[in-house]
């Protein structure tokens, strides 16, 4: 066998909840797709106006915190998908989870077990799916089908037809037991499935006049399999995951589990084999929680994010949750994972703008128009990376991922947007360019596990000092101590200025952010941009603090030349 690969290593668990108590039942139900079947609209029931969103309410009710409700999955690829309060720990040598069905002796309705990784931190479960191999992979070689897809077309009241991957086709008998109609009224249609299929294990062994229909169980790795009181067969080890070429995948957690039938087989008057579920729990919860919290809080570097040259992320693909805005827009709550933590985005589709984090390679430091929000006054993350993130907050926040009581995060850099350093020194219609007396100040509020929050402020300008000299905004990438703020939940970010009107703040809202929960660089000096340049030129002054100044003064002045090295200048 292969040796297996890491999945996603740099995303730990998470808690999917503010509460600060975990359980070890299902949360919520996420997806509900199922197949046609007897039992389909009935378990749970439909009703005229219902959609996916309220069939999936009902099977919530049905199957969250212990309710001791079932719900059907129909016939063959039809499937659930559900999530915990938590992330469930893989915990080597030990079953992870156990999923219930309702299988009696004989009367085996085998599921397959999928599981994902929230890798993009959404919330969502739009990540790599990977299935948990049973024993079928290893005890009925030849004779299981990976890769089979199956297509239901509805038929209003009678057989439902359909047609699958290997040429075959065949209908999903309706029977004088269940009246309704068999199709999932919610559902589009055509219906197309793609899995594992299962051989069968449905088989006659009385005679043809009196037939005695027994479905055998499987060996192991499958819902609905054996009976609920048959503890380890119904218990998953999350070990067992293959990726869609039945290698080994090594995955620490997982978020979301989904449930599809893998059987396509009719049973005399039984019918079509349909897979049940009614309920879930994490094997070792407190485990799980543990191996969160002792996840390492891991830097977020923004690299990660995918994005293609000179190019940025604001949330415009809409793949987070539609809600209502303001004025009557409608908006998508977005969000993304960088290290350990989770980074919150606003998309409003109306008026085509973002809030909260963004991200960006973009390498201007020029701001001419609306165009050029991405880019940053140094035209590079920290230490000379590709991304960094742009910020525009209004109220959206860094949530720390994988420690339900907070984490003490060391702290980030920070840099001004190139619209910040253009409303600083020329004024943008908005406002009129900075002079003595002007400021303009970021302020982080962290908020602790028992809801009180505390703050760190860093000045982005500062033209406060009555020494023209030591005005100054920053254009590279200066650290922010964030320890003061001692351990946190969640950061969220406030720019305020001495530029206002009635209506609010004049200046731009924009910050850069960098390397959030990295290491200061105690041997660091300025980090720029470089320019082009036939000879070195002085291009900016600092003072030892990482202060701009707009003129030397006495003492030890950083220099930055304009071939990008640095020098330290004694003026007298």
């Amino acid at each position: 066998m292969s040796a297996a690969f890491a999945v996603s290593a740099a995303v730990s668990g998470q808690k999917m909840t503010d509460s600060e108590s975990y359980s070890k039942y299902i949360l919520a139900v996420d997806e509900y797709v199922p197949a046609p079947g007897q039992f389909v609209n009935v378990i749970p029931k439909y009703e005229e106006g219902d959609d996916a969103a309220a069939m999936v309410a009902k099977c919530t009710a049905a199957l969250a915190e212990n309710n001791s409700g079932m719900i059907t999955l129909g016939a063959y690829g039809g499937y659930v998908t559900f999530h915990f309060d938590h992330s469930i720990a893989n915990i080597p040598g030990e079953s992870d989870f156990y999923i219930k069905g309702n299988a009696t002796k004989g009367g085996a309705e085998p599921g397959v077990v999928m599981v994902s990784k929230d890798v993009n931190g959404n919330g969502l479960p739009d990540d790599e799916w990977y299935e948990l191999a049973g024993s079928v992979d290893v005890d009925s070689v030849g004779k299981v089908v990976y890769g089979y897809s199956i297509t239901y077309t509805p038929d209003p009241m009678n057989n439902i037809p359909w047609t699958d991957s290997r040429g075959q086709s065949g209908t999903v008998d309706r029977n004088s037991f269940h009246a309704q109609e068999y199709f999932p009224q919610w559902m589009d249609s055509p219906l197309t499935f793609t899995g594992t299929l299962l051989p069968s294990n449905c088989h006659n062994t009385g005679t043809e006049e009196r037939p005695n229909w027994v479905l055998n169980s499987f060996r192991y790795g499958y819902v609905d399999n054996v009976a609920n009181t048959d503890i380890p067969g119904c218990s998953f080890d999350i070990s067992w995951a293959v990726d869609g070429e039945r290698r080994p995948v090594d995955l620490d957690f997982v978020d979301f589990v989904r449930v599809y039938n893998g059987m396509n087989q009719k049973c005399g008057w039984v019918g079509e084999t349909s897979t049940e579920v009614s309920g879930a729990e994490d094997l070792h919860p407190e485990k799980s929680i543990a191996a969160i919290i002792a996840s390492e809080t891991r830097t977020a570097t923004f690299e990660e994010i995918s994005l293609g040259e000179e190019s940025y992320w604001n949330g415009s693909d809409m793949k987070g949750t539609e809600d209502a805005g303001d004025y009557g827009t409608t908006v998508y709550r977005n969000s993304f994972v960088s290290g350990s933590f989770r980074f919150n985005n606003t998309y409003n589709a109306t008026w085509g703008s973002w809030s909260g984090f963004a991200v960006s390679n973009q390498t201007s430091v020029v701001f001419n128009s609306y165009d050029d929000q991405y880019h940053s006054s140094v035209g590079h993350g920290y230490d000379n990376s590709a991304n960094y993130a742009v910020v525009f907050s209004y109220g959206e926040t860094a949530e720390v991922m994988n420690k339900p009581e907070g984490d003490v995060v060391s702290g980030f850099y920070v840099a001004n947007a190139a619209a910040n350093v253009n409303a600083y020194l020329n004024g943008d219609g908005m406002t009129d360019k900075f002079v003595a007396g002007d400021w303009c100040k970021l302020t982080v509020t962290g908020r602790h596990a028992d809801g009180t929050t505390s703050d760190v402020e860093v000045y982005l300008a500062d033209y406060r000092a009555a020494d023209e000299a030591s005005h100054y905004y920053i254009d590279y990438w200066q650290w922010v101590d964030l320890t003061p703020l001692g351990k946190v939940k969640e950061l969220s970010f406030a720019v305020t200025s001495s530029h206002n009107n009635d209506w609010g703040m004049t200046t731009p809202g924009y910050f850069c952010m960098d390397n959030l929960n990295g290491e200061k660089d105690e041997t660091a000096g300025i980090c720029s941009r470089a320019a082009v340049a036939s000879e070195a030129m002085p291009a900016a002054r600092y003072s030892l603090d990482g202060r701009r100044m707009t003129a030397p003064r006495r003492g030890v002045n950083i220099v930055r030349m304009s071939d990008g090295t640095v020098r330290k200048v004694f003026v007298k």
